[in-house]
């Protein structure tokens, strides 16, 4: 942890310290607009209503900061926010932070764009038979070392939308996201009949895996609050809370 991280821990210590014992005590929660689960417009999506469930059940309340993803893992890594979502694990990522239990289950899938709506024939078996193609990424995502090791020409960009621009103009060919992120903002970003020009590879780059809360190893009790997090997770899954949300939102998942 730098030096500006130590002081910055030490002053919220010293806030928390000052509180009424029937405060209840705030954790920065840092992500970026990934509608359907997120979104900085508003605070009323998934995710916000989900962490005000389970900070009811931990006795916290939960503040989202919307930031870039590699800031986002920046400030987890510096504590200056207590973790961040919704992440997939790695193994560099699993040394240098903790995980929650899962907090949803999504499939990620490449996507296409035909401008005259017939399906090419892109197919592979392994990530380095997609090297004949420009794939569009985003900075700070898991897959960035996959595709350094598969030899992967890849350009990337900050964010969703632009690379399904970039997708819709030819300037690239594939691009990974979780799929109900995906087909969400390709519905909402463009007309139905340039929508329907997109398609899904059919093997998946990820099927069915978690997606986490990645937090701190460095932040003050961290090892306390990560179990009891788990814990209310466990309760609003268990009491019909987390599938009344799923519904709320329209959401489509396994858990």
């Amino acid at each position: 942890m730098n030096l500006l991280g130590k002081i910055q821990l030490v002053a919220v210590l010293l806030i928390l310290s000052a509180l009424p014992a029937n405060a209840q005590p705030s954790l920065v929660i840092a992500t970026n607009d990934y509608p359907p689960y997120a979104t900085s417009s508003t605070d009323q999506n998934f995710l916000a209503d989900l962490f005000a469930e389970i900070g009811t059940q931990m006795g916290v309340r939960f503040e989202f900061h919307y930031l870039p993803w590699k800031r986002c893992e920046q400030e987890v890594a510096d504590a200056t926010a207590w973790g961040t979502i919704p992440y997939r694990k790695t193994a560099s990522r699993e040394k240098a932070f903790l995980f929650s239990d899962p907090i949803y289950l999504a499939d990620s899938h490449f996507f296409a764009y035909s401008a005259n709506a017939t399906k090419p024939p892109i197919t592979y078996d392994k990530l380095s038979d997609l090297r004949p193609y420009k794939i569009g990424g985003i900075q700070g995502y898991y897959y960035e070392p996959w595709f350094e090791k598969a030899g992967l020409d890849v350009q990337y960009a900050h964010s969703e939308e632009q690379n399904f621009k970039r997708l819709q103009l030819g300037r690239i060919d594939l691009f990974s996201t979780a799929t109900t992120v995906g087909w969400h903002l390709i519905n909402t970003q463009f007309p139905p009949e340039e929508a329907a020009k997109f398609y899904t590879l059919e093997k998946p780059l990820i099927a069915g895996e978690g997606l986490f809360l990645m937090t701190s190893k460095d932040y003050p009790e961290t090892y306390a609050l990560l179990p009891r997090f788990n814990a209310a997770l466990a309760v609003i899954k268990e009491n019909g809370t987390y599938k009344r949300l799923i519904n709320q939102y329209g959401l489509i998942m396994t858990y």
